[in-house]
């Protein structure tokens, strides 16, 4: 009996040099408790008397950081979430003003009013500051005095739209008058193949309004939806 007790006493004595011998990194001690998911469910008295130093509330147990941290995730998914339906409504909202453009311009019985009711919901809806239309010549009726007739001495064919500061070659105090001096972005729109039917310009006094780098999906559906109109009430 007692040399069991004895061998027992040995083995312990040389765990405990082995132990001492063996140097735990940071590594070493993460790698074990990855592997070992339930260490502190088998430790509890340890897991209560961790703590961790924190910069502003001096310490806190392993737990409480753990839930820290899961809060602060939680709050970045909501936040992503929020941002997520935050686009999705400026989205619907963009589809809507559209959409009611088009009814609007749909029901215009004439080439005047059609034109009125463009520059009216370019004005109300869709956050513009100023509206001008080149038309390509053609019999004038009572236009509103955002539409022009171009000036093709040398003036290239637009092809694509076109977004960004105002080009050199737009003579903006003859289509903007005295909004001319404000206007610091525009986005002008082809209407017809290569514009032979006109073009519409869209000002904005902010600069970030109608960017180089945006999309042009959503203003190249409202110049081919003006096309189609415009070539209709030749």
């Amino acid at each position: 009996m007692s040399d069991t007790h004895t061998d027992k006493n040995q083995t312990v004595v040389i765990q405990t040099e082995l132990a001492e011998q063996i140097e735990l990194d940071d590594a070493a001690v993460a790698k074990f408790l990855s592997n070992d998911s339930g260490f502190f469910l088998r430790q509890p008295d340890l897991l209560a008397e961790l703590t961790i130093p924190h910069t502003t509330r001096g310490a806190v147990s392993l737990v409480e950081k753990q839930l820290d941290l899961l809060r602060d995730r939680n709050q970045q998914l909501q936040d992503k979430l929020q941002q997520l339906i935050n686009n999705a409504d400026a989205n619907q909202a963009t589809y809507d003003r559209i959409g009611s453009l088009a009814i609007g311009l749909a029901r215009a019985g004439s080439l005047d009013s059609l034109l009125q009711e463009l520059c009216d919901q370019m004005a109300d809806n869709f956050a513009v500051d100023a509206v001008a239309i080149e038309l390509a010549p053609r019999q004038q009726g009572e236009w509103p005095p955002q539409v022009h007739t171009p000036d093709e001495s040398g003036a290239e064919p637009l092809i694509q739209p076109y977004l960004g500061a105002p080009p050199a070659d737009i003579n903006l105090p003859s289509l903007f008058g005295n909004h001319a001096g404000q206007i610091a972005s525009v986005a002008i729109l082809p209407l017809g193949e290569a514009s032979e039917l006109g073009r519409l310009l869209l000002a904005s006094n902010d600069a970030d309004r109608f960017r180089a780098d945006l999309g042009t999906q959503l203003l190249s559906q409202i110049g081919e939806l003006l096309s189609v109109l415009l070539d209709h009430h030749r």
